[in-house]
Parts: C-alpha cells; sequence; structure tokens
C-alpha cells in the first residue's frame, strides 16, 4: 500500500483532533454582527463549555492543542523508498529447531502440580511428601480418602523425588504401577530422571517395562535428560535400547540429543561407549555433534569428536540448511567449539545452501575470537563468495563494537575491499549507508574506491557525503598522504625533493585515468580538485592527451570550413546554377558575375564546387562515424540526444546532404537557408569547442553564463515588450518598421539597446499633422519605453552580466580545473570505450596514459629550484606546503585516527596558509604571533635541514678518516715488514 504522506510506515490516516472545532448552541445562536465581535474577546465562558472543561480538562486541551503524532499526513505523493541494500542481512537467517531442554526438574515438579490442581486434588499430599511428612507407616491415615487419582500422582512424585520408601506403600494403598500422566510419563520415567537407583529396581522387578514410551520419551531418554549415568547404566542392563528415538512430533531425536541438551557428559560418554552412532542424523537433519557446536557445550562436542569414525563435517540433510557443524557455532559465536571442530578437522571452506562458510557466519555475529581461529587455524578464504557474491567483509559490516576490529583483520587477511555482491554494492557502500564513520573511514584507509558504483549507478561517494560526510576528511589524508617531502639522495647535490604518488588516483581507474577525479565532480565535492595532487595530475593528464583534442578541433574545423566555401561558391551567389547555359539561368549568371574574377572561374569551372562538395562529404562521412563512435561514451542513447552540442552537430551533417546539387543538377532558394543555418551552427559549436580550451575556457564560460541569464531576463520581462510592440503598431501604423506584430517585434529589441528611431515621432511623410491627442499618445508611450526598457532594463542586465563576470573569476581556478576534468573524461570516454582493435589500444594507452605501466606512478619534482618547469609554480608550492605540514604532523595516518583530529589539523593548516601570500610574504591583515610562528617554524626547518646536511658531511669525513687510517695503518705495517726483513738479512750478513 503507498504511503501517501511524509512519514514512513502509516499505512491509514490518523484521526484529525484538530479539524473538529468545539461549537455550542449558544454561539451558533449568536449574530454575528460587529458589536459582538468586538465583545467576544471580553465574554466569559458558557456555562455548557465550562462544565465539560471540568469533566474532560485533557479532551478540551487536545482539541485546542494536538499532541505530535495526532495531525493527519497531507498528500502530496507517494513517499520514497527507504534507502538501504536490498535483503543484505535477512539472507543469513537460518531455521533452528527448538534448543531448550525439553524435561527438566522444574518442569517435572510444575507438571505435576498442575495435573493434581486441575484435578481439584490436594496439593497438601506432595508437599506432605516432599516434607518428609508421610512415612510408610502412616502413609494409610494420610491417603484414606484420597482419590485414584491423587494416589497415582503421590506414586509419580514419590518416584520423583526419590522417596522410594513409599513406593511399595502407595502402590499397595491403590496406586497403579503402570499408571503415566498426561505427558506420557511414568514412575519408571521419574525414576530415571531423579537417579533412584532402589525404585528403579523396585519398578523393573515388579515388570514395567523399561523400553516403555506412552508418547515422547522412554526412560532411558529421561536418564539422558537428568544425567544420571548410574540409572541409565542400569536400564541398559536391563534390557533399554539406546538406539529408540523420541516421538515428539516434527523434533524426533536420539539419545544422544537428549544427553547434549541437557549437558549430560556422563551419560553421553556411557551412550557412546555403548555403541550410539554419533553420525547418525535424524529426521530432523541434525546430529549430536550438530547440536553440541549450536549450543557450545564444549566437553560435549569433544565426547563425540573423540568418538570412533566421528565426522566433523557431517551436513544437516535437511534443504533449509545444508550447514556443518562448525557453520553452527560459528553463527552462535562458540570460539571454543570452533577451535576443537578445525582440530578436528573441521573444513572452514564449505558453504551451507546459500553459499556462506563459516567465515561468512562468524562475521555477521560479530565474534572476533572466531573470525581470527577461522582465519588462523582453519586456513579460511576471506574472499570466499556466497550466492549472491557477499564475502565475509560484506557480513561485517554493522553497528556492533567488534565490526571495526573484524573488517580490519579480514582485510589484513586479505579481503577485497571493493569487492561487489549480486547488487554492485561493496563494503563501503553498506557501511555508508548504515552511517558507520569508522568503518568507513577504515575502508578508505585501506584503499576501498569511493567511486565504486552499484548496478544501479549509486557510487560509493554519493552514499557518503549524505550520510557520513565527516568521512571525507579521510580522502584528503589520505591525498596528503602521497606528497613526501625529503632531500636528495645524491651527496653532490642536497636539493629538496617533492615526490607525488599518484596511485591513490589512478589504482582503481585504469585505462580511463581521470574517472576517480570525475566522480567527485558529479557528486559535488568539486573542491578536491584543488588539492594539489589533483591539480598536479589534471596538469599532466592535460599534457598527455591535448594532441587529441586539438586533432579533433583541427578536424571539425577542416569540416566547417569545407561546408563554409561550398556554401558560399555554390549557393550563395548562385554560381553554381550560373555555370548552365540555358536561358533559365540568365539571372543567376548575373549573380555571380558580380563576384568578378571569382565569379568568372567559377561559372567557367564549376567542376571545382563539385570538387568542394565531394571533399565535403569525405569529410562528413568521417563525422558521421565520430558521432556514432561516440555514442558509447554516453551512459545513455537519452543522455546522448539531450546534449546540445550533439543536436548541432547532427543538424549540420544532415545539412550536407540536404543542400547538395546532385539530386537535379542544380540548387534551389530553400538550400540556401538551410546552408545559412548550418554555417551558423557549425562555427558556433566550433566556438564552444575551442572555449573547452584551458587557455579560453573563462572567457566562453562567461559568455554561456551571460546569456543564460538574459535569457531569463528576457522571459521574465517578455510580456512588456509584447505590450510596447502592440503599442507601436497601432500607434505607428504608416511605419514599415511596425507594418505587423512580428517585425515589430523585431523593431522593438534594436531599440533596445540604444537605436532610437526619433523619426517615429515626425510628421507624416505627406505633410499632414496627426490628431493632437494621437501625437502626445505617441510621444508618451516612446519615452516610456526609452525609461523602462533602454535604461533601466538593459541597466539590469549589464549589472547582472558585471555581478555573473565577477563571481566566475572568483572561482575561475575550480571552474577551470572542473571544465578540464569533464574535457579529459569526454575524451577518454571516447578512446578507451573496447571497441578499438588491440593494437591501436596498446598504442593509445602509451601516448595518452599518465601511467601507461603500473609501477611508473610516482613523480619527482624540485619544488625550490626555479628550473623547474614540469609542473606550474602555484602547484608546486601548494604541494610543498602540504609535504611541510606533514613533515611537521607526521608522515604516518591511521585508521583509527576520527575525522575531527584530521579535521583540527587542516584548520591549522589552512591557518598557516592563509598568513602567507604565494610570493612568501605576510599578509596585511594577518595575525602577527601567527606570522611570527610561521617564521619561526620555517626557521626551525631550514636550521633542522642544515643541521641534517652537517651531520652527513661529518659522517662522510669521518668515513675518509677511518678509510685515511686503514690506508695508513697499511704502510706503515709493510714499511715495518720491510725493515724487519732488511734488518735480518744484515744480521745474516
Amino acid at each position: 500500500m503507498e504511503n501517501l504522506g511524509y512519514k514512513e510506515g502509516s499505512t491509514k490516516p490518523r484521526r484529525m483532533t484538530r479539524s473538529i472545532s468545539v461549537v455550542t448552541k449558544t454561539e451558533v445562536e449568536q449574530p454575528l454582527n460587529e458589536n459582538n465581535a468586538a465583545n467576544n474577546r471580553f465574554k466569559s465562558i458558557p456555562p455548557n463549555l465550562m462544565v465539560r472543561w471540568r469533566n474532560n480538562t485533557d479532551a478540551m486541551i487536545e482539541a485546542q492543542y494536538p499532541t505530535a503524532g495526532e495531525f493527519e499526513y497531507m498528500e502530496c505523493g507517494p513517499s520514497p523508498p527507504a534507502e538501504s541494500a536490498p535483503s543484505m542481512y535477512d539472507s543469513f537467517e537460518e531455521p533452528t529447531s527448538e534448543l531448550s531442554v525439553q524435561i527438566c526438574n522444574d518442569t517435572l515438579r510444575i507438571s505435576l502440580i498442575d495435573q493434581i490442581k486441575s484435578a481439584a486434588g490436594r496439593v497438601r499430599l506432595l508437599e506432605d511428601i516432599e516434607q518428609g511428612n508421610v512415612v510408610t507407616e502412616s502413609l494409610g491415615k494420610h491417603f484414606e480418602t484420597a482419590s485414584k487419582l491423587e494416589k497415582n500422582l503421590s506414586y509419580l512424585w514419590a518416584a520423583f523425588l526419590k522417596r522410594w520408601d513409599l513406593i511399595e506403600a502407595l502402590l499397595a494403598a491403590g496406586a497403579d504401577l503402570h499408571f503415566c500422566d498426561q505427558n506420557g510419563i511414568s514412575a519408571l520415567h521419574l525414576a530415571a530422571f531423579s537417579g533412584c537407583l532402589a525404585t528403579l529396581d523396585l519398578l523393573v522387578a515388579k515388570g514395567m517395562n523399561v523400553n516403555l514410551q506412552p508418547k515422547c520419551y522412554t526412560p532411558l531418554h529421561c536418564a539422558a535428560f537428568g544425567n544420571a549415568a548410574e540409572a541409565a547404566k542400569l536400564l541398559i542392563n536391563s534390557g533399554a535400547q539406546i538406539t529408540k528415538d523420541t516421538n515428539k512430533p516434527n523434533c524426533e531425536e536420539s539419545l544422544l540429543h537428549c544427553a547434549v541438551r541437557s549437558n549430560a557428559l556422563e551419560c553421553l560418554q556411557l551412550f557412546i561407549t555403548e555403541g550410539a552412532d554419533v553420525n547418525s542424523l535424524k529426521p530432523n537433519g541434525t546430529n549430536a555433534i550438530h547440536l553440541a557446536a549450536d549450543l557450545g557445550h564444549l566437553q560435549c562436542l569433544e565426547a563425540l569428536l573423540n568418538a570412533p569414525n566421528a565426522d566433523a563435517n557431517v551436513r544437516i540433510c535437511i534443504r533449509e540448511k545444508e550447514s556443518t557443524a562448525l557453520h553452527l557455532a560459528a553463527d552462535e559465536g562458540n570460539v571454543e567449539c570452533v577451535d576443537l571442530l578445525l582440530s578436528k578437522g573441521a573444513d572452514a571452506k564449505l558453504k551451507n545452501h546459500r553459499g556462506f562458510t563459516p567465515l561468512h557466519l562468524a562475521a555477521r555475529t560479530s565474534s572476533l575470537e572466531c573470525v581470527e581461529s577461522l582465519l588462523r587455524n582453519g586456513n579460511a578464504d576471506a574472499n570466499a563468495e556466497d550466492f549472491d557474491h557477499r564475502t565475509p567483509l560484506h557480513a561485517a559490516v554493522g553497528k556492533s563494537e567488534n565490526a571495526y576490529d573484524i573488517m580490519e583483520t579480514l582485510i589484513q587477511w586479505g579481503a577485497n575491499v571493493n569487492h561487489k555482491d549480486i547488487y554492485g554494492f561493496t563494503a563501503l557502500h553498506l557501511a555508508a549507508l548504515d552511517g558507520l564513520v569508522q568503518c568507513v573511514e577504515m575502508l578508505i584507509f585501506h584503499g576501498a574506491d569511493v567511486t565504486t558504483k552499484s548496478k544501479k549507478g549509486t557510487s560509493a561517494l554519493n552514499v557518503i557525503t549524505r550520510k557520513t560526510p565527516a568521512s571525507v576528511a579521510m580522502i584528503r589524508q589520505k591525498l596528503d598522504a602521497a606528497i613526501t617531502l625529503h632531500h636528495s639522495q645524491d651527496p653532490v647535490n642536497r636539493e629538496v625533493e617533492l615526490e607525488l604518488d599518484f596511485r591513490q588516483l589512478l589504482q582503481h581507474c585504469h585505462p580511463r585515468e581521470i574517472s576517480y577525479l570525475n566522480t567527485f565532480v558529479d557528486e559535488g565535492q568539486k573542491e578536491i580538485l584543488e588539492h594539489p595532487l589533483c591539480s598536479s595530475f589534471l596538469y599532466i593528464k592535460w599534457g598527455k592527451i591535448r594532441k587529441y583534442y586539438i586533432g579533433r578541433l583541427i578536424f571539425c574545423f577542416s569540416f566547417v570550413l569545407f561546408l563554409t566555401l561550398y556554401v558560399l561558391t555554390a549557393l550563395a551567389h548562385n554560381c553554381y546554377n550560373g555555370s548552365k547555359d540555358d536561358n533559365t539561368t540568365i539571372q543567376a549568371q548575373e549573380l555571380c558575375q558580380k563576384q568578378s574574377i571569382l565569379g568568372d572561374m567559377l561559372r567557367n569551372n564549376p567542376f571545382v564546387m563539385e570538387m568542394q562538395w565531394w571533399v565535403l562529404v569525405a569529410i562528413t562521412i568521417v563525422e558521421i562515424f565520430r558521432k556514432l563512435y561516440g555514442i558509447t561514451g554516453y551512459s545513455s542513447f537519452r543522455h546522448y540526444v539531450t546534449q546540445v552540442e550533439n543536436i548541432m552537430e547532427w543538424f549540420v551533417i544532415t545539412s550536407v546532404f540536404v543542400i547538395s546539387y546532385i539530386y537535379t543538377k542544380q540548387t534551389y532558394t530553400f538550400q540556401n537557408h538551410i546552408g545559412a543555418f548550418a554555417v551558423l551552427l557549425g562555427w558556433t559549436n566550433l566556438m564552444l569547442m575551442i572555449g573547452q580550451l584551458p587557455v579560453f575556457d573563462v572567457y566562453v564560460a562567461m559568455y554561456t553564463r551571460v546569456q543564460g541569464e538574459f535569457a531569463k531576463l528576457f522571459m521574465a520581462y517578455s510580456c512588456m515588450l509584447i505590450g510596447f510592440t502592440i503599442s507601436f503598431c497601432v500607434i505607428f501604423p504608416s511605419s514599415s518598421s511596425f507594418a505587423n506584430p512580428f517585425m515589430g517585434f523585431i523593431s522593438v529589441l534594436v531599440m533596445m539597446i540604444g537605436e532610437q528611431d526619433l523619426s517615429l515621432l515626425i510628421n507624416d511623410p505627406d505633410g499632414k499633422d496627426p490628431p493632437f491627442l494621437l501625437e502626445v499618445s505617441a510621444q508618451i508611450t516612446f519615452v516610456l519605453f526609452l525609461l523602462f526598457v533602454t535604461i533601466i532594463l538593459m541597466n539590469l542586465l549589464v549589472g547582472i552580466a558585471v555581478h555573473d563576470i565577477q563571481g566566475l573569476k572568483k572561482t575561475a581556478g575550480l571552474s577551470k580545473l572542473v571544465r578540464q576534468t569533464k574535457l579529459i573524461s569526454y575524451i577518454e570516454s571516447a578512446l578507451f570505450n573496447g571497441y578499438l582493435p588491440t593494437w591501436l589500444r596498446n598504442l593509445l594507452h602509451y601516448t595518452a596514459l599518465v601511467s601507461p605501466q603500473a609501477y611508473r606512478v610516482v613523480l619527482c619534482v624540485k619544488p625550490l629550484n626555479p628550473s623547474e618547469k614540469r609542473l606550474p609554480r602555484d602547484i608546486l608550492m601548494k604541494a610543498y606546503e602540504v609535504g611541510k605540514m606533514r613533515k611537521q604532523f607526521g608522515h604516518t595516518i591511521s585508521s583509527k585516527n576520527p575525522a575531527e583530529n584530521y579535521l583540527s589539523y587542516k584548520n591549522k593548516y589552512n591557518n598557516n596558509n592563509s598568513c602567507i601570500s604565494t610570493n612568501g610574504y605576510a599578509l596585511p591583515d594577518s595575525d602577527p604571533d601567527s606570522t611570527q610562528m610561521t617564521t619561526l617554524t620555517s626557521k626551525i626547518d631550514e636550521n633542522a635541514d642544515r643541521i641534517e646536511f652537517l651531520t652527513q658531511e661529518i659522517q662522510e669525513l669521518k668515513q675518509v678518516l677511518i678509510s685515511q687510517q686503514q690506508q695508513a695503518s697499511k704502510v706503515i705495517d709493510k714499511l715495518l715488514i720491510v725493515i724487519s726483513n732488511q734488518q735480518k738479512q744484515h744480521l745474516r750478513k
């Protein structure tokens, strides 16, 4: 059902309390005259209203001041659907069976008491038995007047409380040995549950069936529920079957299930020893291992897995699950069970019927310990996909406290942060939709692509700017981190070097390198283009790709030029028709001959005009293929046909074939007019194309801006212009300028710019003076037009134009970057749309991409070197300032750094920059303290650089001295050896 109001979830209109006014009989009968209206405010409250006020004050207050939420919502169209990921978490829900213990001490006690109460029995009998007031000797006195049901329920009560001494006496008093209550529980069941061996021996000796199962359970099941291992062993020795299942509808379970539910470890070990099959799947699809993992009973699970032939990877055999025990343990966050299952060989990569691995479920449950265990001990795949292509990282997105740590853990283990599900959503989309600022910043820190789009075309940046706008600071922080300042490694030249790492801009957008920045422009975050890293990239990118745009301009210029020549020669002066020799072309010849030498040449050589048209056709065919190829660069055909430049270009292309002579070997007058419009639109389109160049874009932007403002102003005041037009047509009927309303409107437009025709006010050409009243009205109308239109309206237009131009000048830098981004994006969409042959695409990659190879993404410049020309000086200095700031505040960023800290850091950075002009001098209105602090900081930086330089020089000198000492020691050793040898020789002689 559609919601026609503003509020979500309202399916029916609320009671409209305020619309019902309180009208009394006194008020209706009272006349509404002027005096009464004046005196009503001073009258007292009518008696009936006063009585109503005293009886129900809340109703009267509600009628005058209805509470919030009691209004009826206005019907203003259907409410938009909630913005969220479609069915992202509903599919994780698994149907689970009843996990509680069906039989326990409390349930049995309450059941027996309720049964005796419902039968109008005496609860006092049960209390006396429990308190020991009833013994064998006094039992007859207590049950003299007892009914049959009271005796039977007391018999069950004694078995439940281990009062084996009363069993014989109660049977002798008339209790039924084989009596079962409404739940199918007998004394043997209760004795087994309580673990009373004496009662069990007695009842078995009296012939009770140890496999008795009136309804759901056997005595052995009850022994398992009560964890009575000795009682269970006695029953097994007496012939109880361990393979008998419970008979509960839709929940048939084995003896092992019962033991696991009650966490009866001793009974469980006994049953396994007696040969119970731990892998046996029951009609509900589970075995005891599944149940132990789901309940988190570690000791029971260990006992089951230690059983012979135990398989930890058995799946639930019903279609709704198909999960393993590891799935169940991970979904419940039972980390100890997960560790145990992994140690016993459980496969962490198995998927259930929805494709979920245990890691999906652990991440969804926000169990960090389970996630780490599955990754570390189970070798789980952090990028495993379910049947909707979701990874554990998608499942981890949530508002729990551990969601952040789980996501970071998954990323550290290799999770792809940009993986898309079947709807095109990444984990960043989901975190932003939920408003999780910390998760969004962490994903961006680890390389999540903010420009990726879902299948509906919604980018992650679009959601971030609306739901978590503070996270945009992390994007700027990443851009700042890509600018590093250091000194050259060359020991001879110790210049300051600045490294610009464009990996942040290029890692997600090959080969359309500008798509990252273009997304910011499309989502209204165009200020990011002023970041020095983005400005540097745009400058370099334009230098690589401008040759293709200039080539297009030259081609379009050739096309328009040949079109103009053909229209001027063949159509404008009718020279093609003048080249014919028949008598019908005499007038055409005369018109063409007015062009003297050129006209004679064209009339005598018509093939020149024909060759012009054929060349024009060849260029037009190439232009047609270019336009058809350009359709692939648009998101839709509708977007393509709504662009003004495309409409203009297709009109010009079509006109080439319309104005041709080839059909009848002559031209016609209508072709002249079509050709004139084609030439006008062709040159206008060429002007707009030239205006997209960075050199001229500001001037063309000013023109188009003023053009738009004039169009709005003209529409606003068109009624007044039409009024003046009709007035002039009436007042000056004999004037050729106002012969008809259409010509009169054109004359009014001419008069708007100041071309006033004063001859309208002079007497008629025939010399007769017009009537005096008509002459006065004409003069008044003319003066009013002069004041209201020529002076006021045109000055208003000039003022608006000046204001808009000043506004454009203020934002000229940013507007230039935006238009440059759009232009590069358009060129890239035409070059890299995938329809070109491979060799040509490779050539375009090499010539048009900033980084043809993945490893060429860093630009190293010398910002303080006057000879550095690779980047403009203003961009270099901005990047240098960012590098210095990062050096002061630290070179590292953290994924856990909140946006507020970064914003404060940016404020400090902006404040420091605002105190320094582009040439390094303090501004007149800057704060002296901040200026001194900036100067002191720069001096500290210079001294630090000098100290570092001196330290390196000292180290180099030290190394030189050490090497010289080593050489000197070697020389001394050699001399000593030579001297000793000479002494030895001398002694020998």
